[in-house]
């Protein structure tokens, strides 16, 4: 035993399970090649000890004994194991011979919300989406946040130009239709949000929570206002008006290069807080009063997620929380909504407008017209895309660490797509409910036998910060990006090895291309050889460090960073707090800010319609919610994390619950346009009279999975209830929330719609 204990070894990681990049010590055997125990990391300097129950996957995901350890084929109806290397070949070959025969877009790919926290997916299906373009590609971030990246993009130029609440310092925060005390914070990396919203509060702080739940945020804020789901859009513009109203606009120093103030105010006339009463289910005396509080704070900021953003009018609803921003003079300020400086650049969603054209819109998916952002269809029509016969028809996919079928509208829909597929090919852990209708599954190593740098998160950090992970353990197999490669290798018939370094090449060529001074000092192949020293997508993520704001420039700026210097330092390094950078980071035609955006004014021309639109007295509106111990479904197999009490039940108003005669904890009937499905109700005046919550991922008891704990879970599919036909018109993002459904008692002879 006592051997044992000296043999073990300690190695400091990132959490790789939600933006959050929380620092982590794991203990672990090296012979035995077991973890003992993971813990915070309390000498990290940017998440200072906190962790969450999720932080546990790293240990758990390996061990589970549904997930899958060698390649699948299928043979007949069944699959079988096979080696890598003809898993590889069969998937290629299969792949080539549809696009040779149908064309490029013949391909659909889904990539998943895993890949935004794996280094080598990101690098490498990049490579893929360039060497194999395909209009059917997309990502779950049409699912989750790309009303954003929209709102972002007209106003400030760019993808990446996303300005996150500066928590640390503000003296007033407004969270809208976000939980980051469960989901630890989206589109803004802030480990530890309890600590960080203690902090706010003990400097004399308020934080103000519009939520239709009182949710685990709302529970510590000062103020909660329960909204309709969907009603945020018109929330947002009486705000807008009443800062107009009561003279409360003070741009301040970047008043100058603000477009539109006068042509906004005439937009939003028409939307006092009486008028829009009605549709938010917000007194309009609450509604003046966070006008005033968010003008007259010292510091303020507005910040929204999912809740505001996979709604109908979710692209208008994101830009509008900048517009209140930039209003009260809150924007790239301290205490504001600010701009990080990253270590390293965004990759994914990076684009920017290029001749005067912003990079969505510039095509529509050809079923449905839907419009294209960053060169992604959104996924919630790619069953469209299979189902629909003609050029240009999805007849192969390939999946990317995702559950499409329980994570997009109408489920039973995807599934029949995902079957009428000549061809799929997925890389995954597990045999869910969408890799099962796949023809080869590709299994990837553990994320302890993988190298490991945040590639999603830098640009949202609430500080420059940045950390290096190398493996723990010897990889047995090979990686998830490590797989891609190869299969997009062999799919295009060249080696793996000239394929990345095509890719790094074409990387520092186009580096170059930007950079005058490098240009002139370095070429193409001294950059090459210089980053070399690494290997696999470490080169990538050296050339970004050392090119970036903090980097050495290929010794110009002697302390620089270098990866190579990142990778001494266990901890990981904090270069400081955010500081106001939008006057030279803009990159809109006019080197402004686009305070009315073309597309934003076409999106309100349906809004006074909709403003009058009622709900029908029988009719509850379906939202969902988060629990701290899942991360969406693929973490439901894990035991560890799927025990304890049931936490997929509905969520009624006591007032709902009795015009329906529902008990407490008796089983209901949810039924949508779509399908219908049974849950448990529990009775609680935390969500809104007319609201119902449920969480999403839920119900994994389709045959062919081998997820044996996440069967035994009770719950049921979200997803059976949403509409593939409701989305926002600006982005294409699906409607998630303020889905409107009706809630029984469910009665014996009941029959539920497939799932």
């Amino acid at each position: 035993m006592g051997d044992r204990a000296l043999a073990n070894a300690t190695i400091t990681r990132l959490c790789p399970f939600c933006e959050a990049c929380c620092g982590l010590v794991v203990e672990f055997n090296p012979a035995s090649r077991q973890v003992v125990s993971i813990k915070g990391d309390k000498d990290n300097p940017f998440s200072q000890g906190f962790l969450c129950p999720k932080s546990q996957g790293l240990r758990l995901l390996d061990e589970d004994p549904d997930r899958l350890r060698q390649p699948l084929v299928r043979r007949g109806r069944d699959f079988v194991e096979t080696d890598l290397d003809s898993a590889i070949d069969e998937a290629a070959s299969a792949i080539r011979a549809i696009r040779e025969k149908h064309g490029n877009d013949a391909l659909g790919l889904y990539i998943g919300n895993p890949v935004a926290h794996n280094l080598g997916l990101v690098i490498y299906g990049g490579i893929f989406a360039l060497t194999l373009p395909s209009r059917n590609m997309g990502t779950a971030g049409s699912i989750d946040h790309i009303a954003k990246v929209v709102s972002s993009t007209e106003l400030f130029g760019s993808e990446a130009l996303i300005p996150v609440p500066d928590i640390d310092r503000t003296d007033f925060l407004l969270v809208i239709g976000a939980n980051p005390m469960v989901s630890n914070g989206s589109l803004v990396t802030a480990p530890g949000w309890p600590r960080r919203l203690e902090a706010l509060k003990a400097r004399g702080g308020k934080l103000v929570v519009i939520d239709p739940r009182r949710s685990e945020t709302a529970e510590v804020a000062d103020r909660h206002i329960a909204i309709q789901p969907g009603g945020d859009v018109f929330l947002l513009l009486a705000l807008v008006q009443v800062l107009y109203a009561e003279n409360l606009i003070a741009i301040g120093e970047l008043s100058d290069i603000v477009d539109g103030v006068d042509e906004l105010q005439s937009l939003v006339a028409p939307f006092s807080p009486e008028s829009v009463a009605g549709r938010t289910g917000v007194d309009s005396g609450a509604i003046r009063k966070l006008a005033r509080d968010m003008a007259s704070a010292k510091s303020a900021v507005a910040y929204g997620r999912i809740g505001t953003s996979a709604q109908k009018f979710g692209t208008l609803t994101s830009w509008l929380i900048d517009v209140v921003n930039i209003l009260t003079g809150n924007l790239d300020r301290e205490g504001g909504a600010m701009f990080p400086l990253p270590v390293t650049p965004a990759l994914i969603y990076n684009q920017t407008y290029v001749d005067g054209v912003a990079p969505n819109n510039r095509w529509r998916t050809r079923v449905k017209g839907l419009p294209e952002v960053s060169g992604f269809s959104p996924v919630a029509t790619l069953p469209d895309e299979i189902l629909t016969p003609g050029e240009g028809q999805i007849r192969a996919m390939l999946t990317l660490c995702g559950n499409p079928v329980r994570s997009s509208p109408n489920s039973a829909r995807y599934a029949e797509a995902l079957a009428s597929l000549k061809f799929m090919a997925s890389i995954d852990l597990y045999l869910n409910e969408t890799t099962r209708f796949a023809k080869v599954i590709l299994p990837p190593s553990g994320h302890l036998e993988q190298v490991h740098y945040p590639p999603f998160s830098p640009p949202y950090m609430v500080r420059s910060y940045a950390k290096w992970d190398c493996a723990a353990f010897p990889a047995e197999s090979a990686g998830d990006g490590e797989i891609l490669l190869q299969l997009n290798a062999r799919i295009l018939g060249i080696e793996p090895a000239a394929l990345e370094e095509q890719a790094l090449q074409g990387m520092i060529a186009q580096t170059l291309a930007a950079d005058g001074e490098l240009a002139t000092r370095l070429s193409v192949a001294e950059c090459f050889d210089a980053v070399a020293v690494h290997q696999g997508p470490a080169r990538f993520i050296d050339l970004l460090i050392r090119t970036g704001p903090f980097g050495d420039r290929f010794g110009a700026r002697p302390g620089g960073l270098t990866l190579s210097k990142l990778q001494e330092m266990p901890h990981g390094i904090d270069l400081g707090p955010m500081v106001p950078r939008l006057r030279n980071a803009i990159v809109t035609p006019e080197r402004k800010i686009r305070l009315v955006p073309p597309l934003m004014k076409q999106g309100m021309a349906p809004l006074q319609g909709e403003l009058e639109r009622k709900v029908a007295p029988s009719t509850l509106l379906l939202v969902g919610r988060r629990h701290l111990r899942s991360n969406n479904s693929w973490m439901h197999n894990v035991s560890a994390l799927a025990k304890g009490p049931d936490r997929s039940f509905l969520e009624i108003h006591p007032d709902d619950a009795r015009d329906r005669q529902i008990a407490d904890g008796a089983a209901v009937r949810i039924s949508s346009r779509k399908g219908a499905i049974q849950v448990t109700a529990r009775i609680t005046d935390s969500v809104k009279p007319g609201v119902i919550t449920l969480p999403h991922g839920h119900d994994h008891r389709d045959n062919g999975t081998r997820m044996t704990v996440a069967a035994r879970m009770s719950g049921a599919n979200f997803n059976a209830l949403t509409d593939e036909d409701e989305w926002d018109s600006l982005s294409g993002i699906a409607v998630l929330n303020g889905i409107p459904v009706e809630v029984a008692p469910l009665r014996a002879g009941d029959r539920l719609s497939p799932k």
